[in-house]
């Protein structure tokens, strides 16, 4: 009788593992595995025809293969990350197909080990959300777009208008000196409102339209935002660089500004900083953009509006191949570093 139910059990826990290795096997996301040192050992025919290479081709071959160039030292830190035992959560980043396309994919990971609790193999599942990417790109293109109209128009509609009025205001000014001192007074103090009006103005065009490739790049437009922080958040805030490599890309560029925008709005907001200290620094293929703050310490500015912030501060970073840490400063405050390669000639 109970070699029987030990047969049934036998037999049941075969059909599971037979469905499950079915289910596996003819997934829609690919799903691999590979040893310690990096070589494939499962590839599943997802991962097929995601990637183009057949099973023979996978199996002989090592998992970089399918990582872009620039995201290689970011899988070998999560390969050190998972050696200790670290836990990984689910990832955006690229893979590269057989016909050398550049796939955005979503990943999630797994440390397999041994009844003695060794380390074996990782597994992983990839799925690949390059259509999404590519929508959620468009969607903050046309975000930028609509900033740089209404920074142009501020700039040059209102702007306009504004001084008119000033010079108006001005001409009504010098009319009524003579005649009538104490209107002359108040025309002269309108005109002086509408001067400082048109400065702020001028202020809020160039941090909506504030990358222009041309007429000095990614380091003017971040003194600009130095200056404007100082002037409109009332916080001092200091810019400097060193040995900057010149940024042809203005797209790049405007997702570097955004994000040392947002890293001063955040710290402004939750951080009740006093000083703000913008670094960019190149280094021989790659640049490390670095907003420094002296408030509260990270994670402790984190609330629910902060943490907005810095999913779009990661998702810009991601989007020029880059990748975003914010951290505890040495002294305390916050540190929010943006490291980014060089584009390829």
């Amino acid at each position: 009788m109970n070699r029987k139910k030990s047969i049934s059990k036998n037999g049941q826990w075969a059909e599971k593992l037979h469905l499950l290795a079915a289910v596996v096997h003819d997934s829609n996301d690919a799903i691999m595995v590979q040893d310690l040192k990096g070589n494939i050992i499962f590839w599943n025919l997802g991962a097929e025809r995601i990637y183009g290479f057949t099973k023979v081709e996978a199996l002989s071959m090592s998992s970089l293969k399918l990582v872009p160039k620039n995201r290689r030292d970011e899988a070998m830190a999560l390969m050190k990350r998972l050696k200790h035992k670290e836990q990984v959560e689910p990832y955006e980043t690229q893979r590269v197909t057989k016909d050398k396309r550049i796939l955005d994919v979503l990943v999630t990971v797994t440390m397999l080990v041994d009844e003695t609790d060794r380390s074996t193999a990782v597994a992983t599942t990839e799925r690949d959300i390059t259509e999404r990417k590519r929508l959620e790109r468009e969607m903050l293109e046309i975000a930028e777009r609509e900033q740089r109209l209404i920074g142009q128009e501020l700039h040059d509609s209102m702007g306009q208008m504004l001084v008119g009025i000033a010079v108006r205001g001005k001409s009504l000014e010098l009319k009524l000196k003579k005649k009538s001192p104490k209107e002359s007074d108040e025309a002269g103090a309108i005109c002086e409102l509408t001067n400082e009006l048109i400065k702020q103005t001028r202020r809020l065009a160039r941090m909506l339209y504030p990358v222009n490739v041309k007429g000095g790049g990614l380091v003017s437009a971040l003194e600009g935002l130095a200056s404007n922080t100082e002037n409109i958040l009332d916080i001092s805030c200091q810019f400097k660089c060193k040995n900057v490599y010149r940024l042809e890309d203005p797209v790049t560029a405007r997702h570097l500004y955004r994000i040392a925008q947002e890293a001063i709005t955040n710290a402004a907001k939750h951080g009740n900083p006093r000083n703000i200290l913008i670094e960019l620094t190149s280094g021989e293929d790659r640049s490390i953009l670095k907003v420094v703050n002296d408030g509260i310490d990270f994670p402790g500015m984190r609330t629910q509006k902060s943490g907005i912030g810095l999913k779009i501060m990661k998702y810009r970073a991601d989007m020029i191949g880059g990748s975003l840490a914010v951290c505890r400063g040495r002294k305390g405050g916050t540190v929010v570093t943006c490291t980014f390669p060089h584009m390829e000639d």
